[in-house]
């Protein structure tokens, strides 16, 4: 299961002028999270956004094989920003698989690029508290808005790996099972891409823990 996806075409009639090509839908990050020994995190896209581990115990049991464990207090993957990690205006979906017993405090960043206070928006999937319940949210912030969608997922806290899957178009945001209409505009930052914290830093907060396995981002209209 490697993830992620997206569409789009145009058609022209006698006389018309051709629409313009749109980018296809292509991997801007596959980290499939198999490596049982050293300290970089694999991309298979193409794009070599190799990450750097941090903390991570290697071999735990995966979503497909194996995965990644986080200890919840200094557990990270940074990734260096990229041009093939900013969506911009294109399409996105990211995808995680986690598997976890233990409910945050507030909430655990599983995945994210920038945060509320960088130029040029940011992203972000995590799993939050709300009012003793564990649910799974993602968050986008574009040039024009933001939008969130928190969605309750049966047993999130049960050990066994779940799905998310945020997808992100010029009008709509999906979270899985669920979706909203609404402008979010363009997102482009410097920021590292994080894994499992908020930040790279050694003082970040948001901590994850439980396993990751199966990540990635695929970006086009």
């Amino acid at each position: 299961m490697k993830l992620l996806r997206a569409l789009v075409l145009a058609a022209v009639g006698v006389g018309a002028v051709a629409a313009p090509t749109l980018a296809a839908p292509a991997p801007a990050a596959v980290w499939s999270m198999n490596e049982t020994s050293g300290t970089v995190m694999n991309d298979s896209s193409g794009h070599g956004n190799n990450g750097t581990l941090k903390n991570i115990t290697l071999g735990v049991p995966g979503y497909a094989g194996t995965g990644y464990g986080f200890n919840g207090t200094s557990s990270r993957v940074i990734v260096k920003n990229a041009a093939s990690l900013n969506p911009g205006a294109a399409d996105v979906t990211v995808t995680v698989h986690v598997a976890t017993t233990t409910r945050p405090a507030d909430d655990y960043d599983l995945i994210r690029k920038g945060l509320q206070s960088t130029s040029g928006g940011d992203f972000k999937i995590e799993i939050v508290n709300v009012s003793g319940v564990a649910k799974a949210r993602c968050y986008f912030r574009g040039s024009k808005g933001s939008y969130q969608k928190t969605v309750s997922v049966p047993n999130l806290l049960n050990g066994a790996y779940h799905t998310i899957i945020c997808q992100k178009t010029a009008t709509t945001v999906v979270m899985t099972v669920d979706g909203h209409t609404g402008t979010i505009g363009s997102i482009s930052n410097t920021s590292d891409l994080i894994i499992g914290a908020k930040s790279a830093a050694t003082t970040s907060d948001d901590w994850f823990k439980g396993s990751l396995d199966e990540v990635s981002i695929t970006t086009g209209s």
